[in-house]
């Protein structure tokens, strides 16, 4: 009898080792990004040859990436609980075009891409959650416009946000897991391209928040 029950603790530890694989892993993904974009623009003395209104003005598009990632994964000892670190790149393809008075802006999301720690616990030999937080540069370009008239100008942009959000991943093999998370990145604040309807020069205020809701597949090796 208790050879039984020790060859059954036996098969029970090897299976939870293959479940809870620790070691680098490579990820495929996809993922929907929300790009959100804020304009503040005061008109206050502005001379224009139509009237203008300025203030703050918001918009919010939704379109598909797709990325990839490098990362490292560890257990604490024989517990449940593990953490991580990963270096990501994704590929953006969002847009917006922001209307504030006669102001127009586009912006053309190009990549994103940086790096964050892991915290997370298994749940059960094929469940796990986690919370993840990091650093985010994000490339774009941006274009501004007037709906009156011309000129156009444009600048391309590399700015830096924070990112934080929460996972979870089901384990398929010791080598194999999809996983689906959500990603918060915002602080991202820049001046915009200086106007040059009514010799202002002005460099309006922007921020830009991104959503993302994604999902993949990690290869353990």
């Amino acid at each position: 009898m208790l050879k039984h029950l020790s060859l059954a603790a036996l098969a029970a530890a090897t299976l939870s080792s293959a479940a809870y694989a620790d070691g680098f892993y490579f990820s495929g993904s996809l993922s929907g990004t929300t790009l959100d974009h804020s304009i503040e623009r005061d008109t206050a003395g502005t001379v224009l040859p139509v009237p203008d209104v300025g203030g703050t003005s918001f918009v919010s598009e939704t379109d598909f990436s797709f990325g990839a990632a490098l990362g490292y994964e560890q257990h604490f000892g024989q517990s449940d609980f593990f953490w991580g670190a990963e270096v990501f790149y994704n590929f953006e393809n969002g847009e917006t075009r922001n209307i504030n008075g006669v102001l127009v802006t586009d912006i053309e999301l190009e990549a994103s891409y940086g790096a964050r720690l892991i915290g997370g616990f298994d749940i059960t030999e094929k469940f796990a959650a986690y919370a993840h937080a990091g650093v985010t540069q994000v490339d774009f370009e941006a274009r501004n416009a007037y709906t009156f008239a011309p000129p156009k100008r444009d600048r391309n942009f590399s700015e830096t946000g924070y990112s934080y959000g929460v996972g979870g991943t089901y384990k398929i093999d010791d080598q194999i897991a999809l996983f689906a998370e959500y990603t918060k990145v915002d602080g991202i604040e820049f001046d915009g391209i200086a106007e040059v309807a009514g010799g202002t020069g002005r460099e309006n205020p922007n921020t830009l928040d991104l959503s993302k809701t994604t999902f993949g597949v990690k290869f353990s090796f």
